[in-house]
């Protein structure tokens, strides 16, 4: 028997997939911008560390060497999950649209698919002040507490360390936020020489950070001092971390591009498919579907505050 084809051949047009992509790419996207991005061909991804050495001793002449192993770090489960959506058109529609509506649909898909990476992005760190997570991207961080928190367990069981504040955004939380990344120490109890570079905020706190970041003088104050932190952090404004997505309009985020641990495994993404057609309804239909997992692998480099004062 001779192969079925649906009665408009348009509807097979490639150029759909062509709108899909053009759309993804035109969007905003941060999600890529903030997060370590990796491919994953397994099911999981498994990621660990381990410490570096401490500072030399002094060693008297013709004595042995003192002799040191690094210590392992805490493991981190990064489980993929599976998103997609589809869509479909009945022939009569097609044959009746008279706006464009078909053209709309790859739009459409691709409109779904950057909201729900931006938005699993952003909920790392809506939700990064409760171990475990929420939203809809939960993940249990690797050291048994929450990405921001004021007890971080040392590798070699030195002293707890804290990348957590509640202080509104101001010049003096941003002081401290950064004196004390640059105080943050790893497994071993040696500086990592964190240098902080990006500040991201909420539409809601776009205004002050900008204005904290680029007035001439200090701002706040009759007097005429420099303002000491005009440029040194760039300012990235994310809208899913608003209240309107579900997050805050309060807490503010700083990191470190070199050091932090934010991690994004792309699994498989199997673009637009498109369009099947089914021989007795005679109705086209599409379906985007990809896999991936976020999460952070340590809180080393990023430092988080509520915002609320609290």
């Amino acid at each position: 028997m001779a192969s079925q084809r649906p009665s408009w051949p348009d509807i097979l047009d490639p150029s759909f997939r062509k709108v899909y992509g053009d759309e993804i790419r035109q969007l905003p996207q941060l999600v890529f911008s903030i997060f370590n991005t990796d491919t994953s061909v397994k099911n999981i991804e498994k990621d660990t560390s381990a410490t570096g050495l401490s500072k030399l001793v002094q060693k008297p002449e013709s004595s042995a060497l003192t002799y040191e192993d690094e210590v392992e770090g805490f493991a981190s489960l990064y489980t993929h999950g599976t998103f997609a959506k589809g869509t479909s058109v009945s022939q009569e529609l097609w044959e009746d649209d008279q706006f464009a509506t078909m053209r709309r649909k790859p739009k459409n898909l691709a409109d779904a698919k950057v909201r729900t990476i931006e938005q699993f992005g952003a909920d790392i760190l809506n939700y990064a002040f409760t171990f475990g997570g929420g939203g809809s991207a939960p993940f249990s961080g690797p050291d048994g507490v929450a990405l921001f928190s004021a007890s971080h367990p040392r590798e070699d069981g030195g002293a707890p360390q804290s990348n957590l504040s509640t202080a509104d955004l101001s010049e003096d939380s941003i002081e401290n936020a950064l004196v004390s990344m640059r105080a943050t120490l790893d497994g071993k109890g040696q500086l990592m020489l964190v240098q902080p570079g990006t500040i991201v905020v909420p539409p809601a706190l776009e205004k002050e950070a900008r204005i904290l970041m680029d007035s001439m003088q200090r701002t706040g104050t009759s007097n005429n001092d420099i303002n000491p932190y005009k440029g040194r952090l760039d300012v990235v404004v994310w809208d899913y971390l608003g209240s309107a997505a579900g997050g805050s309009d309060t807490a503010w985020f700083i990191y470190d591009r070199a050091v932090h641990e934010l991690n994004w495994f792309n699994r498989s993404d199997r673009g637009l498919e498109g369009p099947e057609w089914d021989f007795d309804t005679k109705t086209a239909k599409w379906s985007v579907v990809c896999r991936w997992s976020a999460g952070w692998s340590n809180w080393r480099g990023i430092f988080g505050s509520k915002g609320d004062n609290s």
